[in-house]
């Protein structure tokens, strides 16, 4: 799904599977399109977006108000329903999973080994513009479902944006997006 799958392997891939679970019982926010389904009527508006990045920013405060201070994280993402968060330790070799959804925090998983040298970001890291940065590829691919909106750490610090997405032909695949939403480079399968 996200950069996740690829840091803390099968342990993350549980807590994503549960998410489809989720979002067939969650009521659309405002518009016709079922949860995770392409958008709809109003492209910029953040109420009738198919992920929740609104949820993102309250999401860290709580964390952060519950670890008491800023964190370091190995990725930040928004799905149809809620936000998942994935916390370095102190040594950035394991990730603490949490859970957002309906304005409350999940207390965390398990810690998980994480691929060693892995790059983090803090919540100071993070810059996109949360009402447009999927307009573009709302626009480009109409068709399309949304899966997850990742903000991932990079190597040389700060934070780079991903849109996991859903063919309508079939097969996921990411778009990684500036945070302006407009586009870097070609989709990656």
């Amino acid at each position: 799904m996200g950069f996740f799958r690829r840091v803390l392997g099968a342990a993350a891939v549980v807590a994503v599977a549960a998410i489809p679970v989720m979002v067939g019982g969650c009521a659309s926010s405002g518009s016709d399109a079922a949860p995770g389904s392409s958008v709809g009527s109003s492209v910029g508006a953040t109420a009738d977006l198919p992920l929740r990045l609104e949820l993102i920013r309250p999401a860290l405060a709580a964390l952060e108000a519950k670890l008491g201070g800023s964190q370091h994280y190995f990725e930040v993402n928004a799905t149809p329903t809620l936000v998942n968060l994935f916390v370095a330790n102190s040594d950035n070799t394991q990730a603490t999973a949490y859970v957002f959804t309906a304005g409350a925090l999940s207390e965390p998983a398990a810690p998980e080994q994480v691929k060693a040298g892995a790059p983090t970001f803090g919540a100071a890291d993070i810059a996109y513009d949360e009402a447009h940065v999927l307009d573009p590829v709302l626009v480009e691919l109409p068709e399309s479902t949304y899966r997850v909106f990742s903000i991932v750490g990079v190597a040389n610090g700060g934070a780079a944006y991903l849109i996991t997405m859903q063919s309508a032909k079939g097969g996921d695949f990411q778009v990684p997006v500036k945070p302006d939403g407009s586009l870097i480079g070609q989709a990656q399968k």
